[in-house]
């Protein structure tokens, strides 16, 4: 009979575990989205450091991510969410201290 209830007091946990809330920021940490139809849609972003139609650079707190490729456009900018259009070639990530 003991080791039933444990088992259900461990099964309880676990469940509990996959439906609680996250840790707190946990919503307002930055992430990058990259489809492979060319549109990348950055959340939180910190700042836009550099963007032409060939570099886009971004700031994503400790992180810097370089994007680089043909006709990068800015489609929208949002309070917590930007949008870019184009061919990415290849992203660069820089880890600062």
């Amino acid at each position: 009979m003991k080791r039933k209830k444990k088992e259900h007091e461990r099964l309880g946990d676990m469940v509990k575990g996959l439906l609680g809330q996250p840790e707190p920021g946990f919503y307002h940490q930055p992430v990058l989205h990259i489809n492979c139809r060319g549109q990348i849609e950055v959340e939180n972003c910190k700042e836009i450091l550099l963007y032409n139609e060939e570099v886009v650079r971004l700031d994503m707190g400790h992180w810097e991510i370089s994007l680089f490729g043909n006709e990068l456009e800015l489609c929208s900018m949002g309070r917590a969410l930007l949008t870019l259009r184009g061919k990415v070639f290849r992203a660069e990530f820089t880890y600062k201290e």
